[in-house]
């Protein structure tokens, strides 16, 4: 049986990216017979660039940002990159419709990750198509269950399954890892009004007033003409907070990776912004890989990578206070500290990626009536 796995740029920088890389790793080395079809000439890492059975794709995060464009684009070379195969999985919510219109009989299955599942928000003729193509999906694994709640109630699908995402504990251990900063509080991720970055702020505002936090530093990339990140930096300025306030912006992979290991916490308060939202939050799973503990908040995919009071602490949605006091709790009582940093390896040594691609394996088996055969 031959797969066909249909993403965007094999690049682990950004999360879609990342999914598709180590899933695609894991089925090949579990013996699926895979076929990629994604942009070849964004495959960054080695192993997948070099994969002998490639086909073309365009891109979507590297071209007009436009569903019914990238279908019109998409549909040929798909038809021509599945013929001979068995079975195509969708690993990117985008290009769901074009995958549904090439795969004609063959049986198909869809990722859900978040806000692009959603049909809601979107002009009819893309509402229509993205809806069209998850009702005929054989089989619909979502990252979280918050995000399989979310697509099945705006899609009308009763075919969705949860398979989380995970991490390789191993590229996360450092040689020397930095000493740990009783003080620092730490955000990954782009500035958005779904990260809740704005409810860090003020938690971090109080904290530091009281002596229990020092420092704040958001690792991501951002745009400083953005008009969430503006607001953002004038209400920095506001506080008088700009000497202990830090926007990296783009850092390397071993970069994040220590501050990881030198925050005393991750926080990222997830909210519901219009129809965006958080499906999963890997950055929870990659701070606990590190050994830190984190706290986020409940109702959205959080609620998949986070144990409350095991790894992390989860609190209401938009409840500034609530945060503060999870927070609080976290910088300020060393037992609790040591308690969840514990945990917080054990989850992430229980959600690894391994673990996703035994999961997605079984998604198949059941949807198809039968065990995906091993290449020899």
């Amino acid at each position: 049986m031959t797969l066909a796995l249909v993403s965007d740029a094999l690049d682990p920088t950004n999360g879609w990216g990342q999914y598709a890389c180590e899933l695609a790793r894991e089925l090949i080395a579990a013996g699926v017979r895979v076929r990629l079809v994604s942009p070849r000439a964004r495959a960054a890492p080695d192993d997948l660039r070099a994969h002998p059975d490639h086909h073309d794709l365009p891109s979507f995060q590297h071209g007009p940002r436009h569903p019914l464009r990238l279908f019109a684009r998409a549909l040929p070379p798909l038809v021509r990159a599945l013929r001979g195969v068995d079975a195509v999985h969708c690993l990117l919510e985008p290009y769901a419709p074009a995958v549904a219109a090439a795969a004609g009989r063959r049986p198909y299955f869809v990722s859900l990750h978040g806000t692009y599942a959603i049909p809601a928000g979107r002009p009819w003729m893309e509402r229509g198509a993205l809806r069209w193509a998850l009702r005929r999906a054989r089989g619909l694994p979502a990252n979280s269950a918050y995000t399989r709640r979310r697509v099945e109630q705006a899609a009308g699908v009763q075919r969705a399954s949860v398979v989380p995402l995970g991490v390789r504990m191993e590229d996360f251990r450092l040689r020397a890892p930095p000493a740990r900063d009783p003080g620092l509080i730490l955000s990954v991720g782009e500035p958005k009004p779904r990260k809740g970055h704005d409810l860090t702020l003020e938690a971090f505002a109080r904290l530091r007033a009281e002596g229990a936090a020092e420092r704040y530093v958001i690792v991501g990339p951002y745009n400083p003409a953005s008009p969430y990140v503006m607001r953002l930096r004038e209400r920095i300025r506001a506080l008088g907070l700009e000497p202990c306030v830090t926007l990296t912006g783009v850092v390397s992979r071993g970069d994040l990776v220590r501050w990881y290991h030198r925050a005393r916490m991750v926080a990222m308060p997830y909210r519901t912004w219009r129809f965006d939202f958080d499906g999963f939050g890997l950055v929870l799973l990659e701070a606990n890989a590190c050994g830190t503990p984190v706290v986020s908040a409940r109702d959205c995919g959080a609620e998949e990578p986070v144990i409350h009071g095991q790894n992390g602490l989860l609190v209401p949605p938009d409840d500034a206070p609530a945060l503060t006091d999870a927070m609080r709790a976290v910088l300020t009582n060393p037992s609790r500290w040591d308690e969840l940093a514990a945990g917080a390896r054990r989850r992430a040594a229980a959600m690894t990626w391994r673990h996703s691609a035994q999961r997605m394996l079984d998604v198949y088996a059941r949807a198809l009536g039968r065990r995906v055969e091993r290449a020899a």
